[in-house]
């Protein structure tokens, strides 16, 4: 059972305002998995799927996303080699098993889960992955979120604000922003894919329109200087977050225009609205007929 109120919360340093699956990955380490410093105080661990944050603090250290369950071994190697102790809390942005497929052996090791209550209720019952076509099952119990939250929620880590903030139907129904102030480091979670086509997926309550809210609260907390961490591609920063978002925005609105006209879907698709954007965004595993039908689906009609 997920631990959800106020004053567990609290009591956990977390307080709230209203208290997966595998994608296949475009990035790929050379060399040997390990944490590597991204600014002081917070390391970055690129895995096969995504990339993992962890703050370090006096008073323990915070992971964000776990991976996936074939990088179990070399997560956890690396971890012990930058640290005596397990993470304190290890956050998912969402539910898909590519950042949250290691919960469970973080959580024999003393790891509290922390995820947003539509995460964890996916999380814990069999879900259909649309853009794969493939029924997940449930995580086993041990994997499950020990905080599950609704609305926004703040831990606190050693005297630093983790700031978890909850986009409603972007990527998915339950995707969190992690913000860490101190460090001036955003974790985007697959709201933001750097340099690729994003995934929508639109059996779990994701939009195109809360892609672009997501994007939008990202620019807001940006500067010039801030490290931006995407879901899937690399680490970038402002320029890449407004690139992102840009992109997005013109093709949303030129799926529109066509599904406003009374096109179907697949005369959208067949349509092309994308073509002048495929050779920049479209070289990953998300190719211009599906970013284009996941928008087509998620617009209002």
């Amino acid at each position: 059972m997920y631990l959800r109120s106020l004053l567990f919360c609290l009591a956990c340093g977390i307080g709230s305002t209203a208290a997966t699956a595998a994608e296949p990955a475009p990035q790929q380490s050379a060399q040997k998995p390990g944490f590597s410093e991204l600014v002081p105080g917070v390391l970055s661990f690129s895995g096969p799927a995504t990339t993992v944050l962890l703050l370090q603090t006096s008073a323990g250290s915070l992971l964000v996303e776990s991976e996936l369950p074939k990088t179990r071994d070399a997560l956890l190697q690396a971890l012990d080699a930058v640290s005596k102790e397990a993470p304190r809390y290890v956050v998912n942005t969402h539910w898909h098993l590519d950042h949250s497929g290691n919960n469970e052996a973080l959580a024999a090791r003393g790891s509290l889960i922390v995820a947003h209550v539509n995460a964890g209720r996916r999380m814990g019952e069999d879900t259909y992955l649309k853009h794969l076509d493939k029924m997940m099952p449930a995580m086993p119990a041990a994997a499950l979120p020990a905080i599950a939250f609704k609305g926004d929620g703040t831990l606190r880590l050693g005297g630093q604000p983790v700031q978890l903030i909850h986009i409603p139907r972007a990527h998915t129904d339950g995707d969190l922003l992690v913000h860490l102030p101190a460090a001036n480091v955003l974790h985007m979670g697959d709201c933001f894919f750097n340099g690729l086509y994003p995934i929508i997926d639109t059996g779990t309550g994701g939009t195109v329109d809360g892609m672009l809210a997501a994007l939008d609260r990202g620019l807001a907390l940006s500067n010039p200087g801030m490290k931006i961490v995407a879901g899937h591609g690399p680490v970038g920063g402002q320029v890449e977050l407004q690139a992102a978002r840009d992109m997005l925005a013109q093709l949303r609105d030129r799926v529109a225009v066509l599904k406003r006209e009374g096109r179907s879907r697949d005369e959208v698709v067949a349509a092309q609205p994308s073509k002048d954007l495929d050779a920049r965004w479209g070289q990953g595993w998300v190719k211009p007929a599906q970013i284009v039908g996941s928008i087509y689906d998620s617009l209002p009609r």
